[in-house]
């Protein structure tokens, strides 16, 4: 897939042609301020798709957009929960009534069995020579009921907070895979995504390398395997 320049992309017309191309329809696309709803989808038989886009997506990588045409497609499941990530990830772009403030999130790193703010410490001192700037807390848990997935952790580049799932604060837990999580979210604020032939990666090859020099990587990949059934559960 070829990207669009930012150029082209900055008015909505480039991502147009770009969606019409994909979908081989035609393509209205309207950009919106709502804070309700992101996105919205419609198809019609005879003008073809309608679709009403938040305007952080005005800034959204290659790979969303074309989770954006996966979805509007046939609402891929994957392609849901890739937006739904992105979306998650850009809460920061989200304006706010002239009359309130953007409300700042409740920093919670201290869990019933795991510190969070002990591990970014010792994490940060250890492998980053304190390079890594960010605030760490844990995610709000959700009222899901049954998952069959599960998102560790989330680096947010605007706000520079890592969140840390809650499902991570149990205590059958291995102390040492919540800080393989908590590094790989540090990573992400030293190696950010990249383009490579047109297409963006947000663990490119330096990535996945560098992930690899925790020491206990092998284990914690390991133990993933072994236990995530217990964690969806």
């Amino acid at each position: 897939m070829n990207p669009v320049d930012k150029s082209d992309a900055c008015d909505g017309i480039g991502w147009r042609q770009w969606l019409e191309r994909r979908l081989k329809s035609r393509v209205s696309l309207t950009w919106t301020d709502n804070r309700p709803s992101m996105i919205s989808v419609t198809r019609h038989p005879a003008s073809g798709y309608r679709l009403r886009l938040h305007h952080m997506f005005q800034v959204a990588p290659a790979c969303v957009w074309q989770a954006l045409a996966d979805y509007a497609r046939n609402q891929n499941a994957a392609a849901k929960q890739l937006l739904q990530a992105y979306i998650h990830q850009q809460q920061s772009l989200i304006r706010h009534p002239p009359d309130s403030q953007p409300s700042v999130p409740v920093l919670q790193a201290r869990g019933r069995y795991v510190d969070l703010n002990a591990i970014y410490q010792h994490l940060n001192r250890q492998y980053f020579n304190h390079q890594v700037q960010a605030d760490i807390t844990w995610m709000r848990m959700s009222l899901q009921r049954k998952r069959t997935s599960i998102r560790f952790g989330v680096y947010d580049r605007q706000q520079k907070l890592i969140r840390i799932h809650r499902l991570l604060d149990q205590s059958f837990v291995p102390h040492y895979f919540v800080e393989s999580v908590v590094f790989h979210e540090m990573l992400h604020q030293l190696i950010p995504a990249i383009r490579i032939h047109g297409r963006w990666y947000n663990h490119p090859p330096a990535f996945k390398q560098a992930e690899r020099q925790y020491p206990y990587y092998q284990e914690a990949q390991k133990w993933e395997r072994e236990n995530l059934h217990r964690l969806l559960g």
